[in-house]
C-alpha cells in the first residue's frame, strides 16, 4: 500500500528542513547576484539593411532587348541569404576587426601572450559569436547586432562592418569578363569595319548602290523601252508596207503622158478610117460577086489608095504637132514614194536605239543577277557583324557601367536603420537572470528538501508508518512529531 504525502504533510517538511532550504535557496541566489556582480555588461548595436529588387541598378542601353521578368520570391531569398553570408564571412570579420582595432574590440585576446595570427582566429570566433545576422522571413531586411562591452565600439564595429560589406559585394559581383568583352567589342568591331569596306569596294567596282532598287529600277526601263520598241518596230513596218504600195503603183503608172496641139486632128483620122473600113467590108462583100480586076474592084481599091494615102498624111501631119510630157500623177506618186522611204529610214534607227537600249538593259540585269548572290553574302555579312558588334557592345558597356557602379560601391542592400548608439546594457538581462536565479534556487532548495526526505527513515507520522509497514494505523497517541 502506498501512502501519498498530504498537502499539510509537505508544509511540514519544507519546515523541518527550513536551515537546508535556505541554505540552498540564498546559496543559488549568491550565485545568481555574483554572477550579475561579475559579468561585464555587453552592449547591443543595431542596423538593418532592405535589398532593393526590381530596380534597375544598371542602365538599360539596350532599349530594343526583351524586357526581363520580375525576381521570383525563390530568388530573392536567395539573394538575401547570400548578402548575410557575405555578412557572417570569416574574410569580413578580419577585415572589420583590423579596421576596428584587436585591442579595442577584444583587449583581453590583443592582451594574451599567443601570436598575432592566433589573436586573429580567436577574435574572429568571438566576432562570429557576438554577432547577429538576422533575415527576415515576410521581408528584404537584413537586421544586423553586435555585442560588446563599449557601445561606442559596438556602433564603429556595425558601421565598419558595412563599409567593408559594400566592398566585398563590389568585389564579389563585380564582372571579371570585363576585359574579356572590351577586347570582343573592339575585335568586332574591326570585323564590322572590314566586311562595311568589302561591301563598299564591291559596289563601287560593280556600280551597285542598292541592288534591289536598281534591278527594279531597270526591271520598270526594260518595260519602258520594250513598249517603245515594240511601237518604233511597228511604225518601221508601217512605213515599209507604204514604200511597197508606192512602188507598186508607181510601176503601173507611165512616167511620160503624150498631148497633141489640135484635137480636131484625131477627129479627122478616125472619119478617114471609118470609110476606109467601110470601104473594105463593101469590096469584100463584092468579091463575091465580081471579079478582082473589074472596074469596081478597080475604083474601090483607088478609093481605098487615097484613103490611106491621106490617113497616112494626117497621121504623119499629127505626128508632127504633139509632144511628150512628164505624168503629174507619176510625180506625185514617186514624191509620196520618197517621202515613205525616208519615212521608213527614219523609223528604222530609233528602232535600233531602243534595240541596243533593250540590250543593254538586258546585259545589266545578267550582270546584276550573276552578282546577286556575291552582293547577299556581302550584305548578310556586315548584318551579322554588325548584330554582333552591338551587342558586345552593350554587354561591354554594361559591363564598364556595373564596374564604376561596384567602384563607387553603389548596392542594392540599402541601410534602413543605422548602428545604433546603445544606452542601456542588452547582456546580462539582470532582471530575467534574477527571476531565474529565484526560481532556481527554489526549485534547488526544494529538491534538497525532498532528497533528504527520502533518504531520512525516521517514522514521523501515521503515514510513515503505514508507508514503510504497509499496514493500516489503527490509532495513535500524542501530538505529531
Amino acid at each position: 500500500m502506498i501512502v501519498q504525502p498530504s498537502f499539510r504533510e509537505t508544509i511540514l517538511s519544507y519546515f523541518r528542513r527550513k536551515f537546508t532550504f535556505l541554505l540552498v535557496f540564498g546559496a543559488v541566489c549568491l550565485a545568481g547576484a555574483g554572477y550579475l556582480l561579475i559579468k561585464t555588461p555587453m552592449y547591443l548595436s543595431n542596423a538593418a539593411l532592405v535589398l532593393r529588387f526590381d530596380q534597375q541598378t544598371v542602365p538599360d542601353i539596350d532599349q530594343t532587348r526583351t524586357p526581363q521578368q520580375p525576381l521570383g520570391s525563390n530568388e530573392r531569398r536567395e539573394i538575401l541569404y547570400s548578402d548575410a553570408d557575405i555578412l557572417r564571412s570569416p574574410d569580413l570579420a578580419r577585415d572589420t576587426i583590423e579596421a576596428v582595432g584587436l585591442a579595442r574590440i577584444y583587449p583581453k585576446i590583443a592582451a594574451g601572450h599567443h601570436s598575432l595570427r592566433s589573436k586573429m582566429d580567436a577574435a574572429v570566433k568571438s566576432f562570429a559569436s557576438d554577432m547577429l545576422i538576422d533575415v527576415g522571413l515576410q521581408s528584404d531586411v537584413i537586421n544586423i547586432s553586435f555585442l560588446n562591452p563599449d557601445p561606442k565600439i559596438a556602433q564603429q564595429t556595425i558601421q565598419s562592418l558595412l563599409a567593408h560589406f559594400y566592398s566585398s559585394e563590389a568585389v564579389i559581383y563585380a564582372n571579371p569578363e570585363l576585359k574579356f568583352e572590351q577586347a570582343e567589342a573592339q575585335r568586332s568591331e574591326q570585323r564590322l569595319a572590314a566586311a562595311q569596306l568589302a561591301l563598299s569596294q564591291f559596289r563601287q567596282e560593280n556600280k551597285i548602290s542598292d541592288m534591289d532598287a536598281q534591278i527594279n529600277q531597270l526591271l520598270e526601263q526594260r518595260t519602258a523601252v520594250e513598249s517603245k520598241l515594240a511601237l518604233a518596230k511597228a511604225q518601221v513596218l508601217e512605213a515599209q508596207q507604204k514604200e511597197a504600195a508606192y512602188n507598186e503603183l508607181l510601176s503601173s503608172v507611165p512616167e511620160l503622158v503624150t498631148t497633141s496641139a489640135n484635137g480636131d486632128t484625131y477627129q479627122g483620122i478616125d472619119v478617114v478610117q471609118e470609110q476606109i473600113a467601110q470601104l473594105k467590108a463593101k469590096r469584100d462583100q463584092m468579091a463575091a460577086t465580081y471579079r478582082p480586076g473589074s472596074p469596081i474592084f478597080n475604083s474601090i481599091n483607088a478609093s481605098l489608095s487615097s484613103l490611106e494615102h491621106s490617113a497616112a498624111r494626117n497621121e504623119a501631119a499629127d505626128r508632127r504637132r504633139t509632144s511628150t510630157t512628164p505624168n503629174l500623177v507619176y510625180e506625185n506618186i514617186k514624191t509620196d514614194l520618197m517621202r515613205a522611204t525616208a519615212e521608213a529610214k527614219g523609223a528604222q534607227e530609233p528602232a535600233q536605239i531602243l534595240a541596243t537600249q533593250l540590250d543593254q538593259i538586258n546585259q545589266r540585269l545578267a550582270g546584276l543577277d550573276s552578282l546577286r548572290t556575291q552582293n547577299d553574302n556581302l550584305e548578310r555579312t556586315v548584318r551579322i557583324q554588325d548584330d554582333t558588334y552591338r551587342t558586345l557592345a552593350i554587354r561591354a558597356e554594361e559591363a564598364t557601367v556595373e564596374a564604376n557602379r561596384n567602384a563607387q560601391k553603389i548596392s542594392a542592400a540599402a541601410v534602413i536603420a543605422a548602428p545604433s548608439l546603445p544606452d542601456l546594457p542588452a547582456r546580462p538581462r539582470r532582471k530575467l537572470i534574477a527571476l531565474g536565479t529565484v526560481i532556481a534556487g527554489f526549485i534547488l532548495a526544494s529538491a534538497a528538501i525532498f532528497g533528504f526526505e527520502a533518504f531520512d527513515d525516521r517514522l514521523r507520522s501515521p503515514n510513515d508508518v503505514a508507508q514503510i509497514l504497509r499496514l493500516p494505523v489503527l490509532a495513535t497517541f500524542g501530538g505529531d512529531v
